[in-house]
């Protein structure tokens, strides 16, 4: 790392370890100050040491309920959706889909992970087909279809998309504008068996959808807001 780097990073932990004097409540995290830098804690030693998956959904919950509900709630409300029931895809904690079934009228809510976690309802593979089929089997009509860094973990993302084309999909990935940005995340994901999406493969993965999809720009961070086929 350059000195400025190391200067800036020594800056913003001393920033972080600062809000530890503070005694409210995040209204939109509903974390404690304290709790908020234990989950920044947990970040470091994911990335600095590798592979606490644990500590890296708790820091996506916070940054997602942070940053990224609202105005993903605001998109889906500005675009006219109106659904029954959120389906969250990888849904790790679950906190995009519980956030928007209870920002859109308290809807019900389907969770699905490959993993059981506390609040998953499916423990499903979406990579094979028996994982998607049981989904499938599991969706009704009025479905919202939610995920969010879910698609750059999937060896097939295109197949995703296409298993869940009767139903409209609001899918975020970490799409950054900054080449810095995109060249350490790319580099950090490889590390651990993963591929970055890019803009390219995600424009040619759009164009090639027989459906209106809406990219909303919430850098580092895309929304894409992808009707379900007519008819």
């Amino acid at each position: 790392m350059e000195k400025e780097q190391l200067d800036d990073l020594y800056h913003l932990l001393r920033v972080a370890s600062n809000t530890v004097e503070k005694t409210t409540i995040d209204l939109k995290t509903g974390f404690t100050p304290h709790e908020e830098v234990n989950i920044l804690y947990g970040l470091c030693r994911h990335l600095l040491v590798g592979g606490d998956y644990d500590a890296l959904i708790q820091f996506s919950q916070y940054y997602g309920m942070q940053f990224l509900l609202e105005p993903t709630y605001e998109a889906i409300k500005e675009k006219g959706w109106k659904p029954g029931r959120v389906v969250e895809l990888g849904a790790g904690l679950g906190w995009l889909g519980r956030g928007l079934a209870a920002k859109l009228g308290f809807l019900p809510a389907l969770f699905v992970d490959k993993r059981p976690w506390v609040l998953i309802d499916v423990v499903a593979d979406l990579e094979t087909n028996a994982g998607r089929e049981e989904v499938l089997n599991q969706m009704k009509p009025g479905d919202l279809v939610v995920m969010s860094d879910f698609l750059h973990c999937v060896v097939s993302p295109e197949k995703i998309l296409e298993t869940f084309s009767q139903v409209p999909i609001a899918a975020l990935e970490y799409l950054p504008v900054d080449p810095d940005y995109r060249d350490s995340y790319k580099t950090q994901l490889k590390r651990h068996g993963a591929v970055s999406l890019d803009y390219e493969f995600v424009e040619d993965m759009l164009a090639s959808l027989v459906r209106k999809v809406d990219i909303v720009d919430m850098d580092p961070y895309v929304l894409m807001l992808i009707d379900a086929v007519e008819g």
